[in-house]
């Protein structure tokens, strides 16, 4: 699961970067749906990888 970490980060990474509308920016997509349809086959989560909202609870104000 860390290699399609790595792989799905080096998409997003990818698709940010190339201008939209592009193939490379296509392609980046292409990748990510990939790895989302195995992260689903393999966790039963397609999401698993994107990210998700922070877990921390907030601070309690100290003033």
């Amino acid at each position: 699961m860390e290699k399609l970490a790595l792989g799905r980060d080096g998409a997003v990474q990818l698709s940010r970067e190339a201008k939209i509308g592009s193939m490379e920016y296509r392609l980046a997509g292409y990748v990510m749906d990939a790895i989302d349809d195995l992260a689903e086959k393999l966790t039963g989560d397609r999401c698993h990888f994107h990210n998700k909202p922070a877990t921390t609870a907030p601070r309690e104000d100290r003033g």
